[in-house]
């Protein structure tokens, strides 16, 4: 049977995930409480700004949808709830995302955490994306010839 890449995620475990890497939790360990509203407030639009920045290295990105056309870029759809799925792959999900929104949660608060999460998100999606397959292919020669033939390599002294 062959694995769906569909995620099961949601914007909410996302939010929980990043008020636990922000040391948020309440005494009882809850991150939904009334310290954390304002993050709350803020999270969704936030999730739907970042998942647009991730898309294209999730695996659940589609280019040959119905949705898309020639020329146009597949686009995620919006959440409109952190109750919704959040349609990334859940690698992206659960390991990039809550330090991406962590960060921006916590700017103008505190610069130096907020800068740490960033970078932390930054590294993460690269790293992730490098292992993207390629779809690249290779070009083919034109003109017959191979470096050997050019004295050095050197194409700029023609």
């Amino acid at each position: 049977m062959a694995k769906s890449y569909s995620s099961g995620t949601t914007g909410m475990d996302i939010f929980n995930a990043a008020i636990t890497l922000m040391g948020e939790l309440s005494d009882s360990g809850e991150t939904d409480w009334a310290d954390t509203k304002e993050y709350k407030d803020r999270a969704l639009n936030i999730l739907n700004t970042l998942r647009g920045e991730v898309y294209q290295y999730s695996d659940t990105y589609n280019t040959t949808s119905k949705k898309s056309y020639p020329g146009k870029r597949p686009v995620c759809p919006l959440m409109e709830s952190l109750e919704d799925q959040i349609g990334i792959d859940d690698t992206l999900a659960q390991t990039v995302l809550p330090y991406g929104l962590a960060a921006h949660l916590l700017l103008d608060e505190n610069d130096n955490m907020a800068s740490f999460f960033h970078q932390r998100y930054e590294d993460l999606l690269r790293r992730l994306g490098i292992k993207i397959p390629s779809q690249w292919e290779s070009i083919e020669n034109a003109y017959g010839c191979t470096g050997a033939m050019i004295e050095y390599g050197q194409f700029g002294d023609w």
